[in-house]
C-alpha cells in the first residue's frame, strides 16, 4: 500500500498497481510505502480516515494474468506450484484449484497444509506476497471463489468507503479519482502512468483463448458477485484472435504424469551391497559436501556427489567418487532406464544423508533444471520415524524402495530419530531437454525451451 497525507492506495495483486505505486512514489513528496500487497485492516493509525483507492479487474481476466505471470517468468509464488501441482497440470486445472480453494474440502485442506509450511509467522519476511501463516484463514467460503475472498481481504467484505476503479480504465479512472479528491500532482501522476512501459506486464492473448466451458462456468458463480457489481462478462475473442500459449514449452511430465506427489517405482534388486558401502563412508568423505552450504534449505543434510551437472541441465561429470561406487550404482540406473526408457540421461546421482533429530524444511524446487527432471529417491539407511511429506501428504519410505517425488510441489523431511537416514537420489531428464551452455541454476523460463538454447 501507498500512504500519502490525502490519500492511501490499496495493490490488489495483478490490477496494473506496480505502475500506480511507482508513480505516486515519485510524484507525491510524502508518499511511502507500507508493505506491498497489505490489506485495508493494516492502515497506519494516521491514514485511518482519509480516502483509500483500489482496483478490480475483470475475475476471467484476472485469473490468466495470474496463471502467466507465475509460469512464464520464474515467479516463485508458493501457491501456485500448490494449485498447479507443481507445475505438471494445465492453465484450466490450475485455475479451478485456485478458484476454488476457498472451499473446505480434504483436498483443500492438504493443499492448505503444504502452503502454510512455506508461508512466514509476519509480513517482514514475506518477500513483498503480502501473506503470512495466519492469512490462510480469512480463506474459507462455500459461495465465493479466490478472487472474490482476496478482493475482500484487500478492501474489506462490502467495499464500503473504498474509491474502486476498473483495471480496464485503470489510468482515466485514477486520474479522475485523484482530480476528485484535489490531488494537485494530478498532472505529473498522469504523465507518467501515460508514458512509462507497464511494470509486470504479461505477453499473452485475449484471455477468452484459454478457457473450457466448465472454467468460464464456475468463475461466473464463484465470482459472481464483483462480476454483477461492476457490469463484468465473459467476452469471446476466441475466433478473432490467435492463441498465445501460457506454457513455457512442454515440461518433463513428473510422477508418470498423474499430478500426483508419491509413486513408488518398485524395489532395487540387491540393495544390501551398496548400503554397506555407504555406511563405511568416513566423515571425512560426508565432510567434502557443500550442500548445505549452497541451499539453506539444506543445512542439515551433507552429500556425495557421483554424477553432477552444476545444476547447469548439461551432460553430466563423474566425481571422483563415481568409479569406486560404479559397480553398485550402475545396475540400479540400469533397472531405472527400463522404466524410463533409453531416450533420457541421469542427469545427476548423489548419496544424501540426513542428520538424527533434524529436518529438511517444506520448500519447493526451482529453476530449469529441477522442475525438468524426474527425481528419485532410494532409501539406503533409514527407519520408521523418517517421514517425507510432498504436497501435504507423507510416506515412509522403506530401505531399498524406488519412489519418484514430486519435487516441484512443496516438500520436507523430518528425522525423529538419533541415527541419521540416507537416500541414493537419482535425477532422469530427457536427452532431448539438455541445454547447450553451462550455466548453474537457471530459471524456469520461456527461452530455455526454445530448439537453439537445447543440445537437441
Amino acid at each position: 500500500m501507498i500512504c500519502t497525507s490525502e490519500f492511501t492506495f490499496i495493490h490488489l495483486h495483478k490490477t496494473g498497481g506496480q505502475s500506480i505505486s511507482n508513480a505516486l512514489l515519485q510524484t507525491i513528496p510524502d508518499a511511502r510505502e507500507i508493505g506491498y500487497h497489505l490489506p485495508l485492516k493494516y492502515l497506519p493509525s494516521d491514514a485511518t480516515s482519509l480516502p483509500v483507492i483500489g482496483v478490480l479487474r475483470n475475475p476471467w481476466d484476472w485469473y490468466v494474468s495470474w496463471y502467466a505471470f507465475n509460469n512464464l517468468h520464474g515467479v516463485k509464488n508458493p501457491l501456485f506450484s500448490i494449485v498447479s501441482r507443481g507445475k505438471q497440470v494445465g492453465f484450466n486445472d490450475t485455475i479451478k484449484n485456485l478458484v476454488e480453494y476457498t472451499e473446505q474440502t480434504h483436498y483443500n485442506e492438504i493443499m492448505k497444509v503444504a502452503h502454510r509450511s512455506l508461508l512466514p509467522d509476519d509480513f517482514e519476511n514475506d518477500g513483498g506476497s503480502g501473506f503470512k501463516k495466519s492469512c490462510l484463514d480469512e480463506f474459507y467460503s462455500a459461495s465465493d471463489g479466490y478472487y472474490s475472498m482476496l478482493a475482500n481481504r484487500m478492501f474489506g467484505e462490502d467495499f464500503k468507503g473504498v474509491h474502486l476503479i476498473q483495471f480496464e480504465n485503470l489510468e482515466s479512472e485514477f486520474i479522475s479519482t485523484l482530480k476528485q479528491l484535489g490531488i494537485k500532482q494530478v498532472t505529473a501522476v498522469e504523465n507518467i502512468l501515460i508514458n512509462e512501459p507497464k511494470k509486470n506486464k504479461s505477453a499473452r492473448g485475449h484471455y477468452s483463448q484459454y478457457y473450457n466451458e466448465d472454467l468460464i462456468e464456475l468463475i461466473s458463480s464463484k465470482e459472481r458477485r464483483i462480476i454483477e457489481e461492476f457490469g463484468y462478462e465473459f467476452e469471446s475473442k476466441k475466433d478473432s484472435i490467435p492463441i498465445r500459449h501460457l506454457e513455457p514449452g512442454e515440461r518433463v511430465r513428473k510422477v508418470g504424469g498423474t499430478g500426483g506427489n508419491f509413486l513408488k517405482l518398485g524395489n532395487v534388486r540387491d540393495i544390501e551391497p551398496l548400503r554397506e558401502k555407504v555406511s563405511c563412508l568416513s566423515e571425512h568423505d560426508w565432510s567434502k559436501s557443500d550442500r548445505h552450504t549452497q541451499f539453506d534449505i539444506h543445512k542439515e543434510t551433507q552429500s556425495v556427489q557421483l554424477l553432477a551437472d552444476d545444476m547447469s541441465h548439461t551432460y553430466p561429470v563423474p566425481t571422483d567418487f563415481y568409479d569406486d561406487f560404479a559397480d553398485l550404482i550402475n545396475p540400479i540406473l540400469q533397472q531405472l532406464s527400463s522404466h524410463f526408457g533409453d531416450n533420457g540421461t541421469f542427469i545427476r546421482v548423489l548419496l544424501a544423508r540426513l542428520k538424527g533429530k533434524s529436518e529438511i524444511k517444506p520448500h519447493v524446487d526451482k529453476g530449469y533444471s529441477l522442475i525438468n527432471c524426474n527425481r528419485l529417491h532410494i532409501p539406503l539407511i533409514s527407519n520408521v520415524d523418517v517421514t517425507f511429506f510432498v504436497g501435504g501428504e507423507s510416506r515412509k519410505m522403506g530401505e531399498g524402495e524406488i519412489w519418484e517425488i514430486n519435487n516441484a510441489n512443496v516438500h520436507a523431511v523430518t528425522n525423529k530419530s538419533d541415527l541419521a537416514r540416507v537416500h541414493l537420489i537419482v535425477d532422469w531428464t530427457p536427452t532431448e531437454t539438455l541445454l547447450k551452455e553451462k550455466k548453474a541454476f537457471r530459471m524456469d523460463v520461456s527461452r530455455l525451451y526454445q530448439a537453439e538454447m537445447r543440445v537437441s
